[in-house]
């Protein structure tokens, strides 16, 4: 039986991956910070849960032996916390900057560190990275989240070359709009928006970002459709770098611009004009 170590898990994508992967039939080690408040993870055959703060040097190494107990050895590895911090790099706090590194880009690289070894051992297998409609393409608001999302894509590139010799391959998803409720667990707001300089454009996006959406025309993709396209790149065999996700219509029509034309629309945006 195959075994898959996912982060995150304890909701959106990262559980419906969790419950994606043990219908396959697969050992799932599902880690997140606190297990102990999991109450549907736990009582699939196949999942097992474990304590994984990807912020926590310690609690990586500790988790990493309790998989390594358990297992011997994985043949995926599903880096998937995620964290987004929005509003203005001017008016972000240092700690709001360094979270959003920690956990979407330095978390993942410590697990993955650690993890690779396990991968290595089993003669081979694939290590799959949360990255992000935002790690091809960037929109107002969200500069700490595309920085860390477009570092992600060149780790995975990069990544892909020392780990070749092993046959593990690296790879990313790149999902666009997904039913989740990433906005009310992973989401951070700069403060200080209202009577600042940025006040007019941001508390403008702000309120557009946020705005509820009407059911009847949420056409975005559900976790399960993610969780899909996660076996499909744990599972195709292929050498291939990216999986996009209700994402590539998008990506298209950015591809389809000049630099130049994307600035200035989105600028025009931004603006409200």
């Amino acid at each position: 039986m195959k075994t898959i170590v996912i982060t995150g898990a304890s909701s959106g994508i990262g559980k419906a991956t969790a419950i994606y992967f043990a219908q396959k039939g697969w050992n799932v080690a599902a880690t997140m910070r606190k297990p102990e408040k999991e109450t549907e993870l736990n009582q699939l055959d196949n999942v097992k849960l474990f304590a994984l703060d990807v912020t926590d040097s310690a609690s990586i190494d500790k988790a990493y032996e309790e998989i390594k107990n358990e297992y011997k050895t994985i043949d995926v590895l599903f880096n998937n916390a995620g964290y987004c911090l929005f509003g203005p790099l001017e008016l972000s706090t240092e700690k709001q900057i360094r979270d959003t590194m920690e956990v979407l880009l330095i978390g993942l690289m410590l697990v993955t560190k650690k993890f690779t070894s396990l991968i290595r051992e089993n003669g081979g297998g694939t290590i799959i990275n949360t990255s992000s409609v935002g790690g091809v393409l960037t929109l107002p608001m969200t500069p700490t989240y595309h920085a860390a999302k477009y570092a992600v894509e060149g780790l995975t590139e990069a990544l892909s070359y020392e780990l070749a010799p092993f046959n593990i391959d690296v790879k990313t998803i790149e999902p666009g709009g997904i039913k989740t409720d990433f906005w009310n667990r992973s989401f951070v707001m700069v403060d200080g928006v209202e009577g600042s300089p940025y006040e007019k454009e941001a508390g403008k996006a702000l309120g557009g970002f946020l705005a509820p959406r009407d059911p009847e025309n949420d056409n975005r993709a559900l976790p399960e459709d993610v969780a899909a396209v996660v076996y499909e790149a744990a599972t195709d065999g292929k050498h291939h770098w990216r999986y996009t996700v209700a994402s590539q219509d998008f990506i298209n029509f950015r591809n389809s611009m000049s630099d130049d034309d994307w600035y200035a629309m989105q600028v025009k945006n931004y603006k409200g004009e």
